[in-house]
């Protein structure tokens, strides 16, 4: 279909900047004040004056929302914002396999390393690191409300949205908006955007099948306008059975995307977004260097078909989690008057399932926290019994989140200069941990995969191995003042948040610990300003703040199951970021961002462990401070001769800026306290260059594209002793769009292609080390070396999907 605007050009130099293609609508790009209105002014009025010339853009005609316009190949979304962000949309979000993880739909923008296990976004087994921060220092917002797990910060792809559902996905590095109801963006912000429901009835089908026999259908039901009440809906279901790439198993998701809006006026909508997943997630046996380069994919680097009831933990359907969640969105834009908009996002999320390892004990001589526990355990199946008197076990840890919140806010425009914004945030998070024992069957499959049938003792307590209950509540006020000057080309802002959060939780197990509290308040400047040189060209600088609050593990103490305990965290404060950030862009058919960024961290949070008792605890640290500076380059082209090129590059230097605590072994073979010299060593996750690039083709009929990441070595402990390998990887997308047949609207077929070269290689660090060998430390001690674990990329995968509308 045709659409046909009228572009006034009133300058010789408008022309020459701008001809050839459509501009922008004023609101294309991403703004902190979406739905602000100014005046006209009288420049404004005198450039309408000028010459009129018709441009037409033509729009593609595709049954899930590609339109063939975006820079790059939907790769670029053009910008507005003073900061850097890549923005990707419909038009490469659809051409991905369906299912994409939003972490893989991301990873070709500047400074992301993501490391995935399945091709296909199945396993939450990924690596996410941006700018050399970890996946718990990134944001993440879900039309707006938080998505990430409460007690570790971590994401769960899998259980997001439908990819069909995905308007677009930006993320920002370093940054997160004054508003964002975020306590962890030290590394920057993910945001998720769903579709909007159609204005007429119809819906999509789409249906895939491809490599590891993975099946996967999926149905939208599109309302339209209903009756003149002015909403219109959407529901959606998916089903997806697969199996892993590597090792055995068979896995199962199920998900319902739901989404009522409705709109009026100059801007004002409500909107109510419902999501439920359900899943089984067999799992990847992570592996150290030493078994990949012994093994490769295979062999003893994976999970078993065959089940030894001697050695449990090799088992496949020991090592399945089963998870179901509701994530509930309302985010709501009112406009009272011309110069008056209220926010509202009341959000909801609960969550709850388990996942587990296998492992075999004992009736007796267990230990719950530092007490022995009392009685036998009572066996389901008794003669089930070990040749040594063990019984094969899954450990399996549960966990339940309760977490509802609330995010209001005002905005009044003054005059054409001045807006300002006040606003409130109130989260509250209910947390449950709990790490219980189910006795596996005689084919090696727990009870259930939910954690439900725990073993006991003859008077019914429940032998727990954690048993942990946390409750935080946050209140954010923000406050944040934009001015506007020269006809609006130049922008500036500033803003100040203060987070204000309780932690109370209490331990259930045995021992010296059961009440457990925190008050923190942290204050957040920021301030940014943007300049418009012309229509095309634009230059911008920032300062902003970003803090992160410990996980939840941090405030407990943690057993080792025979009496042993340590405390959970040491030393471990607040993570506090200050980003810096200079930058420019130039829009058009030619679109390039450029950008130079410095982070000085402050008590980074770092997973590592302590020895005691001879016992070797998982924990967090204080890791001191680390500064991190570099360069952001992208470039794109809007469709010429149906061909959009997308390049994208950043260049990292991360230090550690302090000494690394440790506990080491002195001479008479005691635990002692020493430090690592890692001050100036180069940062773990931290590579020195990522590159990507991608080819995109589409005429309407035939589409694909070509795609392209490389990324250079990066350290995975802190004493730079390993590295994880630089890798690269090509995949492809190849398709056909078909005219209408009957009531199907724009079928098509679309092949996936992902690893054409089927390499071999590490795909990112699950694990990080302290020191991989053993280490002398600052104080002469011995610090034992703990090896760093990493994901193993797919080889060769491909998925065929046929999808229409109707």
């Amino acid at each position: 279909m045709n659409r046909t605007s009228v572009l006034t050009v009133a300058t010789a130099l408008s022309l020459s900047m701008g001809a050839g293609h459509a501009a922008p609508a004023a609101n294309a790009g991403r703004t902190q004040d979406a739905g602000h209105r100014t005046k006209p002014t009288a420049g404004r009025a005198r450039a309408l004056t000028g010459e009129n010339i018709l441009v037409s853009a033509h729009a593609l005609q595709s049954a899930n929302g590609v339109t063939g316009t975006t820079p790059g190949g939907g790769m670029m979304v053009t910008e507005t914002s003073a900061h850097s962000v890549t923005t990707i949309s419909r038009d490469f979000i659809a051409k991905l396999a369906p299912a994409t993880s939003a972490a893989q739909i991301a990873e070709y923008a500047p400074g992301a390393n993501i490391g995935s296990s399945d091709p296909f976004g199945l396993s939450d087994q990924t690596a996410i690191n941006i700018r050399g921060m970890q996946a718990s220092e990134l944001g993440y917002l879900y039309d707006g409300a938080p998505i990430a797990d409460v007690d570790s910060s971590i994401p769960y792809t899998s259980q997001w949205g439908d990819t069909e559902n995905y308007r677009q996905i930006s993320l920002t590095p370093g940054q997160s908006p004054l508003d964002a109801p975020l306590t962890n963006a030290t590394a920057g912000t993910l945001s998720l955007e769903t579709t909007d429901p159609a204005m007429k009835r119809g819906g999509l089908i789409d249906y895939s099948y491809g490599s590891h026999m993975t099946n996967r259908s999926f149905v939208r039901l599109e309302s339209g306008l209903i009756g003149h009440t002015g909403l219109r809906g959407y529901i959606s279901y998916s089903n997806t059975t697969f199996r892993p790439w590597r090792g055995a198993g068979i896995g199962n998701r199920q998900h319902v995307d739901a989404k009522l809006l409705r709109e009026w006026g100059e801007g004002s909508r409500q909107a109510l977004d419902i999501a439920f997943n359900t899943n089984n997630q067999p799992s990847y046996n992570n592996v150290t260097m030493a078994q990949w380069q012994a093994f490769g994919p295979k062999g003893p680097n994976n999970f078993t078909e065959q089940y030894d009831p001697t050695n449990p933990s090799s088992y496949w359907k020991v090592n399945v989690g089963g998870f179901s969640n509701i994530i509930l969105t309302a985010p709501g834009r009112y406009q009272v008057t011309r110069a008056l908009w209220f926010d509202v996002l009341p959000y909801f999320y609960w969550g709850a399932g388990a996942s587990g390892y296998g492992e075999t004990i004992g009736a007796t001589g267990n230990y719950i926290g530092t007490a022995q526990f009392p009685g036998s355990l009572q066996f389901p199946q008794p003669s089930l019994q070990n040749a040594d008197g063990t019984y094969p076990v899954q450990a399996a840890y549960f966990e339940r989140i309760f977490h509802p919140g609330l995010n209001l806010s005002a905005r009044y425009q003054f005059d054409s200069h001045n807006t300002t914004t006040l606003g409130w945030w109130y989260d509250y998070a209910d947390d449950l941990e709990q790490q219980t024992y189910n006795q596996l069957g005689a084919d090696g499959a727990p009870s259930s995969y939910w954690a439900s049938q725990q073993l006991r003792n003859a008077f019914g307590q429940i032998l727990y191995g954690v048993n942990y209950h946390l409750i935080s509540q946050t209140n954010g006020i923000y406050l944040a003042h934009r001015m506007s000057y020269l006809a609006d080309r130049l922008q500036i802002e500033l803003g100040f948040k203060e987070a204000i959060v309780n932690r109370t939780g209490t331990n259930a197990l045995p021992g010296p610990q059961y009440h457990v509290g925190m008050n923190t308040a942290e204050p957040l400047p920021r301030g940014s300003a943007s300049f418009r040189i012309d229509p095309h060209n634009q230059i911008y600088g920032s300062v902003s703040t970003n803090f992160k609050m410990p996980s939840a593990p941090v405030y407990f103490d943690v057993y080792d199951g025979a009496g042993n305990g340590s405390p959970g965290g040491v030393g471990v404060r607040n993570e506090y970021a200050v980003t810096e950030e200079i930058g420019y862009r130039h829009t058009g058919v030619v679109n390039v961002s450029a950008s130079l960024f410095n982070t000085e961290i402050h008590h980074r949070n770092i997973a590592s462990s302590i020895y005691t008792n001879g016992f070797d605890f998982g924990t967090t640290i204080n890791g001191g401070n680390q500064r991190l500076r570099g360069a952001d380059l992208e470039f794109s082209t809007r469709p010429w001769h149906h061909l959009s090129p997308y390049i994208a590059a950043e260049y990292l230097d991360s230090r550690m800026q302090s000494n690394l605590g440790a506990a080491g072994v002195d001479a008479d073979g005691d635990t002692v306290n020493d430090t690592l010299p890692t001050r100036g060593r180069q940062s773990v996750l931290a590579p020195k260059w990522t590159v990507s690039a991608a080819l995109s083709y589409d005429d309407g009929t035939i589409f694909g594209n070509v795609m392209y990441r490389w990324i250079d070595a990066q350290y995975a402990d802190f004493m730079n002793q390993e590295q994880l390998p630089a890798h690269g990887q090509v995949d492809t997308t190849l398709g056909l769009r078909l005219p209408d047949i009957s009531f199907f609207k724009h079928p098509q077929i679309q092949l996936n292609l992902y690893n054409l070269g089927s390499a071999r290689y590490l795909s990112g660090v699950s694990t990080v080390s302290s020191n991989a060998l053993d280490t002398t430390g600052i104080r002469g001690s011995t610090i034992p070396g703990s090896s760093p674990y990493y994901y193993v990329a797919s080889t060769f995968a491909a998925m065929a999907t046929v999808t229409t509308g109707f």
